[in-house]
């Protein structure tokens, strides 16, 4: 629509017969009137709406409506505004007037010049419904009128969305031409690979019988329910069968769960998913199956179906997920754009819905992504060292591990550095993101971990070494090779990095010494010896002297220097409660003279604390943090007062924090200010701020 055009339509303006309306129709909200003309050749109508306010009528929207599009202008303010919503939402889904209903339309032509526009609607779209409505003539009631409208409008709307899906299943299946078939030997796949491993050997004690879905072979069952096969002479005299028992088929040579023919099989009915990597040309796709098989209704010719339910289409900027699923709100079924693969541990879905793990098709993936855009990627070796490793299977058997690679790597193209030189471990935890700090993107491995060629001997030696072997390089810049082992094998105490206590002790002496001294002494916890150290720091001890780093018997020792660190804390707060005390002395000295800091205004008053306890008392009597400030008071880095009632003066009410200008000013559990408040800490902060713009020589305090 040409909203130009449409705007420079004269706004419509209101007759005395559209007013006397107001006294026609009680209890009116809107009234409509219409105006029908040609707009840059289109053939338009438009309604004009105007509100009733305390009984006056007030311009509120015009809706242009076009035999394709409608759109409303906003009446309410002079600048043009453009609203998309249908009449009945910008009405407060308030209805047409009918039996003393809120909108009334001005009068009976404007409703059939409105009627006459919707009727031409109706028969270029509908004819059916256009020849019912013919029949039953052109007079209409209040309720229909208001139906042929919504009508309308609904058309519209579902025209503009149905553009919109059309543009997106477009975009869609422009990607989904790049799928071709599976692979000839998929189902066979499935069979042998997917289900390998879900087989039963159903059996039958009145018959004496017995048969394996893996070999499809029937076997015998002796006196002592041992399985034997009638002319090969294979038989398992150890295991007796016996339902839900697992025993070995004599042919397959493979354990498997007995289940009796007689009991129900409701529950054998197995889902397995399986992944296939394509390409399409430098695109990368990824295929995800579901499968079933069911033994419930011939155990001898069991089920399988197959339906692909995802689909990945990885780019070298970026990854597009697909589903099969409903579109939309339609109930067309057919690739949709997936938005999220996360789901809640809490409730996940049916495994038939979201696979919880995936077996791969491809037996050579560098074969599979060669020339494509994840051709360095080196994800061969990412599911062959790390995905299929036996010892990190539980960790990583998750729905979309081939995807989270790529899309990892994407980001972080160093995976392949530390793939193909053996470190699984760090690229595993650049995988997790947990506790990994952000390695660069360097032409080396060297430039990437931040290391020297040094280190990164250290860390061949190692073989596959973890991320906490790389931060222990970088704490410690030099290091010997014996140190460096040693250090691999202290545990963190999940609060403390203990080798960065280890190697902060070789200014005193070296990592050897201490090591041996804490296995010697039997110290449960190295933290118990790093707290040993930091008093004896703290309360100036030689460091250097053994006897003192090593005492013979350590927890005598760290007992008595822990009573000795408490006395030497409490002395120190002593002695830091005298500074701080002289320092207020000398501040409220200073600034005897100050005006603002003596501020008395309306009942409220304002001053420094007198002593460091008050500090204490103020933040717990009000519930806030300032007894902590006292340290920044004493460096100078931040000035406390106290606001106090003249009622009540020795009570705590608020207090504020200066420095150049108000930082807080805070009452009881870090409520605001009131507004009296406030305003006697606007002429407090106008009052410093004049006093610290004044000269140092006219100032009355130092």
């Amino acid at each position: 629509m040409d909203k130009r055009a449409l705007s420079a339509i004269p706004r419509p303006v209101l007759t005395d017969k559209n007013k006397e309306m107001l006294l026609l129709v009680p209890h009116i909200s809107y009234l409509a009137t219409e105006s029908r003309q040609e707009v840059n050749g289109i053939d338009t109508l438009i309604i004009n709406f105007f509100h009733a306010e305390e009984r006056e009528l007030k311009p509120a929207f015009r809706t242009f409506c076009q035999p394709d599009d409608y759109i409303t202008q906003d009446l309410t303010t002079d600048k043009t505004k453009w609203k998309t919503g249908a009449i009945n939402y910008l009405t407060g889904y308030l209805y047409w007037y009918r039996n003393g209903g809120n909108i009334a339309v001005a009068s009976v032509e404007e409703r059939e010049i409105i009627l006459g526009f919707l009727y031409e609607f109706k028969k270029r779209h509908d004819t059916k419904d256009y020849d019912r409505c013919m029949e039953q003539g052109r007079s209409v009631t209040d309720t229909e009128l208001e139906d042929r409208i919504d009508e309308y409008q609904d058309k519209i709307k579902e025209w503009k969305l149905q553009e919109k899906h059309n543009k997106e299943k477009a975009e869609i299946d422009l990607h989904m031409e790049k799928f071709g078939d599976v692979p000839k030997d998929y189902d066979r796949f499935v069979r042998e690979k997917v289900f390998g491993e879900e087989h039963y050997i159903f059996y039958s004690t009145a018959n004496k019988s017995a048969y394996c879905t893996s070999c499809e072979l029937d076997f015998e069952l002796d006196k002592e329910k041992h399985l034997r096969h009638k002319k090969i002479p294979i038989w398992n005299d150890v295991d007796k069968v016996k339902h839900n028992h697992t025993v070995l088929c004599p042919y397959c040579g493979k354990y498997f769960k007995c289940k009796s023919e007689s009991m129900s099989r409701q529950s054998l009915f197995a889902v397995q998913w399986s992944v296939l990597i394509q390409k399409h040309e430098e695109d990368v796709l990824v295929r995800y199956f579901c499968h079933t098989k069911d033994f419930r209704i011939n155990y001898r010719n069991p089920e399988i179906t197959t339906m692909e339910k995802f689909r990945t289409v990885h780019t070298a900027e970026k990854a597009k997920d697909f589903e099969w699923a409903r579109f939309k709100s339609t109930y067309d079924y057919r690739w949709c754009i997936f938005h999220d693969r996360k789901y809640s541990g809490w409730c996940p879905p049916a495994e038939i819905t979201v696979p919880r793990s995936a077996v791969l098709y491809n037996e050579n993936l560098l074969k599979t992504v060669s020339g494509t855009c994840m051709k360095y990627s080196a994800v061969d070796i990412y599911i062959d060292k790390i995905v299929n490793n036996s010892n990190w299977r539980i960790l990583l058997n998750k729905p979309w591990t081939i995807d989270w690679y790529f899309n990892q790597y994407r980001k972080t193209p160093y995976l392949e550095q530390l793939l193909k030189i053996g470190f699984y471990k760090i690229a595993q935890s650049v995988m997790e993101d947990h506790n990994c700090p952000e390695f660069q993107n360097g032409k080396t491995v060297l430039e990437t971990l931040g290391i020297n060629k040094l280190q990164f001997n250290m860390l061949r030696e190692v073989g596959n070494p973890t991320v906490r072997d790389v931060m222990i390089l970088w704490y410690a810049k030099e290091i010997r090779q014996e140190d460096f082992k040693l250090l691999r094998y202290i545990h963190d105490d999940g609060y403390d990095k203990m080798y960065e206590k280890y190697l902060d002790m070789r200014q005193y002496t070296t990592i050897y010494k201490v090591d041996k001294y804490i296995n010697k002494q039997r110290i449960k916890h190295d933290a118990d010896y790093f707290d040993y150290i930091r008093w004896l720091e703290k309360m100036g001890y030689d460091m250097r002297n053994e006897f003192n780093l090593f005492p013979r018997n350590f927890r005598r020792a760290h007992d008595e220097m822990s009573k000795q660190y408490m006395k030497f804390k409490d002395k120190q707060a002593r002695e830091d409660a005298k500074r701080f005390n002289r320092l207020l002395r000398k501040l409220r000295k200073e600034t005897a003279e100050v005006e603002a800091m003596n501020l008395n205004i309306d009942g409220l008053f304002i001053r420094l604390p007198n002593k460091l306890e008050e500090l204490k008392e103020e933040g717990e009597s009000l519930h806030h943090c300032v007894g902590t400030y006292m340290e920044k008071v004493e460096k100078g880095e931040t000035m406390i007062f106290f606001i106090r009632q003249k009622t009540e003066p020795e009570k705590p009410f608020y207090t504020l924090e200066w420095h150049g200008r108000v930082i807080q000013c805070r009452g009881s559990h870090n409520c605001d200010m009131t507004p009296e408040v406030k305003a006697f800490v606007e002429i407090f902060e106008k009052k410093m701020a004049e006093y610290e713009a004044a000269p140092k020589k006219q100032r009355k305090a130092g």
